[in-house]
Parts: structure tokens; C-alpha cells; sequence
């Protein structure tokens, strides 16, 4: 992959930028550190195999529960409709709250696992977009034997 310093970089940021969004990533380095600078909607790209897998449920007071279960978060309705724009709303919260305090979650709550779908939910500009990397599935409930 290309390399540019950031000295050389922000010389002409307006080219840097452009060759970033117009052809391909780059590295940008400073001193012994690296980041890498992609295109947002290909970076989009880099994560359409993450999807939310979520269960459906009803509760004992026959709301609709979906369940993320990989992210732990979850959204509750009357209606489909409702637990979906909860969940949303609910997935929004965990992904903004991971990334304000990264550095916590990162290092002390062990995600790295989980950063695919959370970049993914970050990366989402409306709920439109967000319902369209969600997934879900009935819940399969198992039949109790009776006891001869």
C-alpha cells in the first residue's frame, strides 16, 4: 500500500484527499505510527458480510423482543415496527457509546470481536440504513417431553 507522511500530506491536503476518495486507500504515517484512510462508502463495502443476526421473541406480555445477541443489545415493541426502531435506537447507543470511550472498551472490555458490526452501525446514516444490516430470525422454541 502507498505510504505519505503526514509533513507530505498536508502540503497539499486537497490532493491527498482527493486520491483517497477518487482512487484508492493510503497510509498515513507519522513517525513510527500508521492509519490507514479509506473512502467511507468503501469502507461500507469492507463490512456488508456484518450483519446484526437478532432473534424474535415474545415476551410474557406478548411484546415483540429482538436480540442482538453477538452485541448483547436488544429492542422491545408492541409492534415489529416498534421493537425495530428500538433496537435501532438501542444499537445506535451502544455503538456511539463504544466509540466516545474507545480506548475503555477497546482495552478493558475485550471487542475486538465486535468492531466490525459496531463500525458498520457507525458508519449508518439513517435507521434506513441501519434496518438494512439487520437480520432476523424467529426464535425456535423447543418442545418439552412429557414423562411416561
Amino acid at each position: 500500500m502507498n505510504k505519505i507522511n503526514v509533513t507530505e500530506a498536508r502540503k497539499d491536503m486537497s490532493n491527498f484527499f482527493d486520491s483517497v476518495i477518487f482512487e484508492k486507500p493510503l497510509i498515513l504515517k507519522r513517525r513510527k505510527y500508521e492509519a490507514v484512510l479509506i473512502e467511507k462508502s468503501l469502507l461500507k463495502d469492507f463490512l456488508q458480510d456484518s450483519l446484526i443476526e437478532t432473534t424474535l421473541e415474545t415476551d410474557a406480555e406478548k411484546n415483540i423482543v429482538l436480540w442482538a445477541s453477538k452485541l448483547n443489545v436488544w429492542g422491545k415493541g408492541k409492534t415489529k415496527k416498534e421493537a425495530i426502531d428500538d433496537l435501532c435506537a438501542n444499537l445506535r447507543n451502544y455503538a456511539n457509546d463504544v466509540y466516545t470511550q474507545f480506548t475503555f472498551y477497546f482495552h478493558g472490555q475485550n471487542i475486538k470481536d465486535k468492531l466490525a458490526y459496531i463500525f458498520h452501525i457507525l458508519l449508518c446514516d439513517d435507521n434506513e440504513q441501519l434496518k438494512q444490516i439487520i437480520v432476523i430470525n424467529k426464535s425456535k422454541k423447543t418442545k418439552q417431553k412429557k414423562d411416561a
